[in-house]
């Protein structure tokens, strides 16, 4: 009879006839259980009427709990080890408190250019930025509305790669940065701190290109910077409406820019909730109040409307996902998805999103969120994005909110 079709018995004899085991050897019987030789797969087509926990692969917890451990201290003992583990890899990724609360550093460069009296708005800066970053998202928004000319602002593009870069995650698009050569964004800090830098490397990044130092690492600074800049007559900050746009940029910063990142970053139940629902109520409040305003500061783009953008770009794809943000749907908000159509018709701001390159760098590169590097298959292209995010909106409903106002700003 070939071996093939020989009886789960067969096979059994036919090794203990070519392995006699000898009271003491090594297959001897453990108290209390099975021949480790019982754990061998027969090949019978008769395996297939065998109960699918008999034909598995040979397990831990089947092995150990069946001889030596009861399965309860494995699993908990192993929960700790992991739990401890990604713990301690999150703290690197994300500073924590003791309460597990992710708490962002406080950037170390904060000039603004027009306002710090050593860069005028007459000279000329280069921007670093990387597209899967929301916080580099919103100074890219800035400067597409602007229109500022690329002798006034020069974009060197980064790319999230943690293994390829000397600290941080962030190299060098095209292999070298034009006003350095450096390869990453931690030679381009060290050649700008004359060596002394030993901050984290964060973008955005803005660098005086007369001076060769930094201006702001800071997105708030840089894109009241690029507000300074020469380009088109628009602004993003008129002076008759500065307090109202400064109280929803501080607002959605803190509950929504950085809460999701709180939310998603978090270590322990506690901190995780007190920045999701916070997050949660200020999205329902933008709803509402995006019933009876076309943008957020009234019938015009503004500030506000450019630091709440990234954020909710990215919300149903990645963060209800990876952050654990899914108490709520951009899909679900009908006013706050016709403003993101809205925002979305201006073809300046369409092309500054990658919708492929966030997720591939989200559920790619944040190792200690999502350790297998498993990209969700079936993700849309921006383009597609946009189309749906259009075809869900009422243009002209939206536009009656605002009628005869025109969607920029035109400076004073």
């Amino acid at each position: 009879m070939p071996v093939g079709s020989m009886t789960c018995a067969a096979q059994a004899q036919a090794r203990r006839h070519r392995h006699p085991t000898a009271p003491g050897s090594s297959a001897r019987r453990f108290s209390g259980s099975r021949p480790l030789t019982s754990t061998w797969k027969c090949s019978s087509s008769s395996s297939k009427n065998t109960p699918s926990s008999s034909r598995s692969n040979f397990g831990l917890l089947d092995w150990a709990g069946s001889t030596f451990i009861p399965q309860g201290p494995i699993v908990s003992s192993t929960k700790f080890a992991w739990n401890t583990m990604w713990k301690t890899l999150m703290s690197e990724l994300a500073p924590q408190d003791q309460s597990g609360a992710y708490t962002r550093p406080p950037a170390a460069y904060t000039s603004v250019v027009g306002v710090t009296p050593s860069f005028p708005a007459s000279s000329s800066y280069t921007l670093y930025i990387g597209n899967a970053c929301p916080w580099c998202h919103r100074v890219a928004i800035a400067a597409a509305l602007r229109g500022v000319p690329a002798e006034s602002l020069r974009i060197v593009k980064l790319v999230d790669d943690a293994e390829r870069a000397s600290r941080g995650g962030w190299i060098v698009e095209s292999g070298r940065d034009p006003l350095f050569g450096a390869k990453d964004l931690r030679e381009i800090y060290d050649s700008a701190a004359g060596g002394q830098y030993f901050g984290r490397c964060t973008a955005p990044l803005l660098v005086s290109d007369a001076q060769k130092v930094v201006v702001a690492n800071d997105s708030a600074e840089i894109v009241r910077s690029i507000d300074a800049l020469p380009g088109d007559d628009v602004t993003l900050r008129p002076a008759a409406l500065a307090a109202e746009v400064d109280k929803w940029v501080e607002r959605i910063t803190s509950e929504v820019n950085n809460g999701v990142y709180r939310a998603g970053f978090a270590t322990s139940q506690t901190a995780h909730d007190a920045a999701a629902l916070p997050l949660y109520r200020l999205l329902d409040e933008l709803d509402q109040h995006l019933e009876t305003r076309r943008f957020l500061c009234g019938g015009s783009v503004t500030e506000a409307d450019v630091v709440l953008l990234p954020t909710i770009c990215r919300f149903d794809d990645v963060y209800s996902v990876l952050f654990k943000c899914s108490g709520r749907r951009i899909a679900d908000l009908p006013n706050l998805s016709g403003w993101l159509a809205d925002m979305m018709r201006l073809s300046v701001i369409a092309d500054t999103y990658d919708a492929a390159s966030a997720r591939s760098s989200y559920f790619g590169q944040l190792f200690p969120l999502n350790p297998s590097g498993i990209i969700p298959a079936g993700g849309r292209s921006t383009k597609e994005l946009v189309a749906q995010w259009l075809s869900r909106s009422d243009p002209a409903k939206r536009e009656r909110l605002a009628v005869g106002v025109s969607a920029l700003h035109t400076r004073d």
